[in-house]
């Protein structure tokens, strides 16, 4: 391993279970070494063949699931100390996981009156930034299993810088779990599917919780969640139907900005994941400045709001797709004529906590067009042998 001549380049040995080093650029100091995993076979949960899939247990058991986590974590959220006002609060983990950071990361930038320096990075974008490792003052790390490679990597980074760690999890050994300072453990969400539903909206509602107790901040009471997330369970049908209309649609492009941006990534991931698409997901305002060239008959346009701003945005985005020959679809709150075939009416919650809310329908429509399709959602196509032999190429 050696210093590259590039100075925006990180060279990385990805010959799996080989250690290798990494330096960051502008980094003056040793490198940092990382290991990567060898590839294991995945054994995915094949046990069932038709509707239900385990998936859709998952989706549906999230408002109980939400509720009793939110009860069990006060006490704990209550032992925990808050950051120190100087020092940078972490949001880490990697894919779903990460996706909860985010959320819960706006989150506390407004529970915290935008007075603490507040961070969501990857686990593995936070070891290409040991400057940001040293300047934290707390970290609070998602990993639903506990044993993510590089979300184990960083969270040793953390503990080599003397960082206070907090992990959210709903497994309850881990190594993560031994590595860290607090934990605060989830409920009734071990997700049964390797696509990952209730993990994640559980996640960001213990966040959510935690950031409750620290400022007592209007904008992360979470007790609002479980009614809304049920109602949009309970809508179930809506998202059906919605997913026949798309089907014949093979590309994806998702929208969200502010708290939606997360909302977006995620229902992109769980589109791809679950469903095979090819997904973008861009923020609303992105997306008139680039991507609607490419729009054509072929794409879904999915874009979900958060306020009337983003709303407006929304709107004027998805007529330019249509124009273009997609089929746009809104979720957003506050529809001024009532819901159309293609404007669905979330429920009105703090935006924080919007997260948590919108993501079901899309959640609904992954299972839905995997379904549709003769696809297992359960198992990220891993059930195919070509998707089986393309990971075990590379590593994690």
């Amino acid at each position: 391993m050696r210093r590259v001549s590039d100075p925006g380049a990180v060279r990385i040995s990805l010959r799996p279970g080989v250690r290798g080093s990494i330096w960051p650029h502008g980094s003056t100091g040793d490198a940092m070494e990382i290991e990567l995993p060898g590839p294991e076979e995945p054994k995915p949960p094949y046990g069932r063949t038709a509707h239900p899939y385990y998936l859709h247990d998952m989706i549906r058991s999230q408002p109980s699931a939400i509720a009793k986590t939110v009860s069990a974590i006060r006490s704990e959220a209550r032992s925990i100390p808050p950051p120190p006002p100087d020092r940078t609060l972490l949001f880490t983990g990697m894919g779903t996981s990460f996706h909860a950071a985010r959320a819960s990361a706006w989150a506390a930038a407004s529970a915290f009156e935008y007075e603490l320096p507040i961070r969501a990075v990857d686990a593995f974008d936070l070891l290409l930034e040991p400057d940001l490792l040293r300047r934290a003052g707390t970290a609070i790390i998602f990993s639903s299993s506990g044993e993510t490679a590089l979300t184990l990597r960083a969270q040793s980074a953390l503990r080599a810088a003397r960082v206070p760690v907090i992990l959210i999890t709903g497994t309850p050994t881990s190594r993560s779990g031994a590595l860290a300072d607090h934990r605060l453990l989830t409920q009734e969400a071990n997700d049964a599917a390797w696509v990952h539903t209730v993990s994640y909206t559980t996640a960001i509602a213990a966040a959510l919780t935690l950031l409750d107790e620290w400022t007592g901040a209007p904008s992360v009471e979470p007790t609002a969640i479980e009614g809304a997330v049920r109602s949009v369970v309970e809508r179930e049908e809506d998202w059906k139907h919605l997913a026949v209309r798309l089907d014949p649609r093979p590309q994806v492009l998702c929208l969200g900005s502010g708290p939606a941006e997360t909302t977006a990534r995620e229902a992109a991931l769980k589109l791809r994941e679950g469903a095979a698409r090819y997904v973008v997901a861009a923020g609303v305002e992105e997306f008139l400045h680039g991507i609607l060239p490419s729009i054509d008959a072929s794409v879904a346009a999915l874009a979900v709001a958060t306020s009337d701003l983003d709303r407006r945005r929304a709107v004027t985005s998805l007529a330019a797709a249509a124009r273009a020959g997609a089929e746009s679809v809104l979720f957003a709150r506050g529809l001024p004529n009532g819901e159309s075939p293609n404007e669905f009416e979330l429920p009105k919650v703090e935006a924080a906590l919007t997260p948590i809310v919108d993501i079901v329908p899309f959640q609904f429509l992954t299972y839905w067009l995997a379904v549709g399709r003769g696809r297992n959602p359960d198992v990220m196509g891993f059930d195919d042998p070509r998707i089986l032999a393309a990971r075990s190429g590379y590593g994690i």
